[in-house]
């Protein structure tokens, strides 16, 4: 079924070495980020919402509209995500 995820979405690693188990986090958040709705149902078959959500809640950085999405789909609070948590802790540059 990894065959069904575009290799435009792994063009940095080898996707045919990918495992659905141990790169979970890597595949959820490339499909939530950048993917097509085929490819979000393509993993929602696969893992089941609450796995992406239990999965999404210790990813380090993910997109803040990807992280408001998980968040909106599944009732969960934003401040649940370790990503929000950590976006806040990293100040962008002034702009002069």
């Amino acid at each position: 079924m990894l065959e069904n995820l575009s290799k435009r979405l792994f063009w940095d690693t080898n996707s045919a070495q990918l495992d659905w188990d141990k790169d979970s986090p890597l595949i959820i958040t490339r499909v939530v980020e950048r993917g097509t709705l085929e490819e979000w149902r393509v993993i929602v078959r696969r893992y089941g919402l609450d796995k992406i959500i239990s999965v999404a809640k210790e990813i380090r950085y993910m997109d803040l509209m990807a992280i408001n999405f998980l968040a909106q789909i599944s009732g969960t609070p934003l401040t649940e995500f370790r990503c929000y948590n950590t976006i806040q802790l990293n100040r962008q540059h002034w702009i002069y």
